[in-house]
């Protein structure tokens, strides 16, 4: 099969994987998935995000402040689908699938003329671009982060095609522009980006600094090197300024410079080591801010590198679509990745391997200067494709191995064959896991239920004067306005109450308690809606044993995941 026929087929393939029963897997629906698709109707009918800022580069969200690239691109999809969970997730299928493609792009421009990375005749058969698009097309990372509404997954194609199209704009000045702009999006897409995107822009233009200049002194290309140059900083500009004062929250509260126990834990240190009779001159030297969140970094950091993280435990959270306890490299890839590391020590990587290693180093940053449970897979993502190239050599290494070194024939086919039954079953347990059991185990962290909940809310709240959702449904007001399709004007026009929570000291939306949307009231389930026409929604620790709700819903292991109470019944 000559390699673009099977590059078709992995493209058509990894579109595929992406959309296929995109509305069932993952599971539910998350609240940041129905804030962007909101934001995206609201967008779409008025010009304005949800709380009425005209084409805002900052989304408030629920207090979050997320960056707006998603909320856009899924504009067009809502508009021809409707408001729904599969036109909100249908972009980053499409981006997904994207950026397979990207990645062929990028190892196909930087093996330029190295026919060594081929297996079959140098018009076809396999080569490295090919192994490593695959790789990313049948990703346990790349594959479920592409099936929700996930922002991080953005960067797995804006950033592999903006440095495709930088190495391409040394050859051809116009695809600088295209970097440019790409680089250029890629810094409204998610926040980890916008740690990432400058350290790499300044690794490319030292890299090739000596083609950037000799651009710079050909005066027809000067041309195209001032526009790229402007491209990018009409979006730096906007970027810097949308990050000052209240959206600079989201990032400053979830580095590790601003943690959760405000710096007790250093002081803890400091006063034990004094009790234990170290002065506390001494003590200062190593229990302060700076040896902490060196510490904690350094920690941290090294998870995400660490063989653990890529090849058995993979997320550490069900939150994102994906499964922890499944790496989010498949186990025979663990072979692939010491391979390539091995002929790079010795010196026989191919010509830009130190540059995907390099991409490598820097991309686990963002994830570890975030605090939280720790194996964030989301906020790792920045290290596809990078990774899938290096398998991918990995596997040449192996080949060529193979082909030189083991006689007789049969039984390196034999070895060969091991393998691809060992690989096939990898990637088969996978799929299992993600269709079987991902649904009942991830039920819970992905909000199964609010869609039938809502609905069921919806079609009997004319009998009720008033309906109380409880506020551990995590921003209710979303989900009423999601599934209901609130009108985007009416809910602008509510929500300017609702920046209360601010004044009041809160963080997030979510935190104040008896705010309103139409005869909605999101907040805590207490006894004063007791004997009143008020339909209640709530999950079941919060109301008394037994309580006669008029309808349940169930998760998918059969446990009660909602209550639908009325008020007389408290």
């Amino acid at each position: 099969m000559k390699a673009k026929t099977f590059l078709f087929f992995i493209i058509a393939l990894g579109f595929f994987l992406r959309v296929y029963n995109l509305t069932s897997y993952p599971t539910g629906f998350t609240q940041d998935e129905a804030g962007i698709g909101y934001d995206a109707y609201s967008i779409l009918k008025t010009g304005r995000d949800s709380w009425g800022e005209y084409l805002p580069l900052s989304l408030r969200s629920f207090g979050d402040f997320k960056l707006p690239l998603y909320s856009y691109l899924a504009v067009p999809s809502i508009a021809l689908f409707g408001l729904n969970e599969f036109a909100v997730r249908l972009p980053n299928a499409v981006i997904g699938t994207l950026a397979i493609y990207a990645t062929y792009l990028l190892v196909k421009e930087l093996r330029r003329g190295d026919s060594k990375l081929e297996i079959g005749p140098p018009t076809g058969g396999w080569n490295l671009e090919i192994l490593a698009a695959t790789l990313l097309a049948v990703s346990p990372w790349h594959l479920p982060l592409s099936r929700g509404a996930f922002e991080a997954n953005l960067t797995t194609f804006f950033i592999p095609f903006g440095i495709y199209s930088f190495w391409k704009g040394l050859r051809n000045p116009k695809w600088l522009v295209v970097s440019a702009l790409t680089f250029g999006l890629s810094l409204f897409s998610y926040h980890a980006a916008r740690f990432f995107v400058p350290p790499m822009l300044a690794l490319l233009i030292y890299v090739n600094a000596e083609a950037l200049m000799k651009l710079v002194r050909e005066k027809k290309y000067r041309t195209w090197v001032v526009i790229s140059t402007v491209t990018l900083l009409l979006f730096i500009i906007p970027a810097c300024f949308s990050t000052i004062g209240k959206a600079s929250a989201r990032p400053l509260d979830v580095t590790i410079l601003n943690p959760t126990d405000k710096w007790q834990a250093v002081a803890d240190r400091r006063y034990v080591a004094y009790l234990q009779g170290l002065p506390d001159l001494i003590s200062r030297v190593f229990s302060n801010k700076a040896v902490y969140v060196f510490e904690l970094f350094t920690t941290n950091y090294f998870t995400y590198i660490s063989p653990y993280y890529l090849f058995i435990q993979g997320a550490g959270e069900w939150t994102y679509g994906m499964i922890p306890g499944q790496g989010v490299l498949y186990l025979f890839e663990s072979v692939f990745v010491f391979a390539a590391l091995i002929a790079f020590v010795r010196e026989r990587g191919f010509k830009y391997m130190n540059f995907f290693l390099l991409w490598l180093i820097l991309s686990p940053i963002p994830a570890a200067l975030t605090k939280g449970p720790g194996y964030a897979a989301n906020r790792a993502a920045l290290m596809m494709p990078a990774i899938q190239v290096i398998s991918a050599y990995g596997a040449f290494v192996l080949w060529i191995g193979l082909k030189n070194s083991i006689r007789p024939l049969t039984f390196k086919y034999v070895l060969i064959g091991i393998f691809s039954l060992l690989a096939i079953f990898n990637i088969a347990k996978f799929t299992e896991n993600y269709i079987y059991h991902a649904p009942v185990q991830s039920a819970e962290s992905m909000h199964y239920g609010i869609k039938e909940t809502v609905k069921y809310v919806a079609s009997i709240e004319y009998r009720y004067d008033n309906i109380v959702v409880s506020r551990t449904l995590s921003v209710p007001n979303i989900w009423i306005a999601f599934f209901e399709k609130w009108d985007p004007v009416d809910y602008q026009n509510e929500s300017k109450s609702w920046l209360v929570y601010e004044q009041n000291g809160y963080k997030f939306l979510d935190q104040l308690d008896g705010y309103r949307l139409g005869k909605y009231i999101f907040g805590s389930i207490n006894s004063s809606y007791r004997d009143k026409n008020v339909l209640v929604v709530g999950k079941p620790d919060e109301f008394k044993y037994n309580v006669p709700a008029i309808k349940t819903i169930y998760y998918p292991s059969g446990r009660p995941a909602y209550l639908i109470v009325e008020g007389k019944d408290l």
